[in-house]
Parts: C-alpha cells; structure tokens; sequence
C-alpha cells in the first residue's frame, strides 16, 4: 500500500516526534490530540492513504476540517506530532503500511528522540505502586538515563500500531520511549492520558495546561454514576418470597 506523508511547510530544526494511536483507554490518542490543541500547534502535512477511511469532520478546532491522518508542528516546545484520528477496521488493516512510513520519514528526517504513547491494562497492575510503565529501544537506553521509570514487566507485550512503530525503531536505530500509563480498558481514560503528560513534562521540561482532560474526566464519571444509579433504581427493592 502506498502510504506517502506530504509536507507543506518544512520543520527546520526536527527535535521531538510523537504519536500515539487508539487502544487501551485511547491514551495514545487523547494524549496527542490533546497536545496538538492545548500548545497551539499548526498543522503542516498529511498522511496520505490511498484507501482512507471516508470520514471527515472539525476535531482539534473548529476552523480546521482534520483528515484521517495529519502532522503537526510546535514550534515552541519543537515537538512534531502523528495523528491518526481514524481507527477501526482500517488501521487493523493497514497499520504495518502506515506507520512503516512514520518511522522511516522519522529516521531519514533525522529527529533526536521519538516519544510514543499508549496504555497498559490496569486490571494488569496489581499492587504495582507506579503509575505508569515505559518501554524503550536500545538505542534510547544507550543514550538517557532510566532513573526513577519502570520498565514493562518482563514477558509483557506491547501490541497493535504502537508495537509496530516501536519494532521499526529499534530496527532503525531511533532512540524512543513509549510511555504506558495505567488504563481503563473498556473506555476512554482521560486520567491515566494526564499521567502521560506529566511524565512528558519530565523529560522534556515542557508544561501542557491539562485541565481540558481533567473536565472530559470529570465528565466521563459524573455519566458512568448516573448510569450506575439508573441501574439501581431499575432493579428496585428486594423481593422477598
């Protein structure tokens, strides 16, 4: 499948990339989607698919019509950041194409460090005391320090597009750290998308307003309460024979 990735406006000094896609707890996605919005980034190329699925609509802001796949540019921070706002059946499909190409403009564009985003089955976590795993290619570990981060446990998998582009890293040579918090694995998961962010803040010394996800999180529970009290009021009293 031809995957191409159009640039329209050159990145001068290429530093950070990151990406993250649909998954568990969508972490990947709220995590990006967020930072495109809350640092003002400006979209300057496309991921083109020859088969894309045939949505359209205004996701990081209302006067910008997204595509299924997009890059963006932060010109402060120097973050350049994948987004994949489509999934389903066409990223099971088509995920070894596109994001082969991801990692391969990532490596011959020559950026200094890929930062990746995903989620980890919180039924996974036992009395795991930490909030979220990484998982990093040698090339990463060669050059930064792990202090004070956690590994994935060993044996565990990572699996779906982000394994993917991690594979092609560490074929590549390209220094990259996925960081996995703790999710919710049959919803969104707006918390454990802010553990990712604080921890971005960490290595990049960069801050990202998150109180968007923290009101989307606040929303997220005030409707599972309502649904949990509905359901109690339909099972009514208890029946006695």
């Amino acid at each position: 499948m031809n995957i191409r990735i159009n640039i329209v406006e050159p990145i001068l000094r290429p530093s950070y990339f990151l990406t993250g896609f649909s998954g568990i707890g969508m972490v990947g996605y709220l995590v990006v989607q967020h930072l495109a919005n809350a640092l003002n980034c400006r979209r300057i190329g496309f991921i083109e698919m020859p088969r894309e699925p045939p949505f359209s609509a205004y996701i990081i802001s209302d006067n910008l019509l997204s595509t299924p796949g997009e890059i963006y540019h932060c010109p402060g921070p120097g973050f350049t950041i994948s987004i994949i706002h489509w999934d389903g059946d066409f990223m099971t499909r088509y995920a070894h194409d596109v994001v082969r190409t991801l990692a391969h403009w990532v490596y011959i564009n020559g950026f200094r460090e890929a930062i990746l985003f995903g989620g980890l089955d919180n039924r996974l976590r036992g009395d795991d005391t930490y909030s979220f795993r990484v998982a990093v290619t040698s090339e990463y570990r060669s050059r930064y320090s792990l202090k004070g981060v956690k590994l994935m446990e060993l044996n565990y998998a990572m699996v779906g597009p982000l394994a993917l582009i991690m594979n092609e890293f560490e074929r590549l040579g390209v220094p990259a750290i996925s960081i996995l918090p703790y999710a919710e694995p049959f919803r969104a998961d707006p918390n454990a998308a802010i553990v990712a962010i604080q921890f971005l803040k960490e290595l990049t010394g960069i801050e990202v307003d998150i109180s968007r996800l923290r009101e989307l999180a606040e929303m997220i529970d005030k409707e599972l309460k309502e649904i949990q009290e509905s359901m109690k009021r339909r099972e009514g009293p208890p029946h006695y024979i």
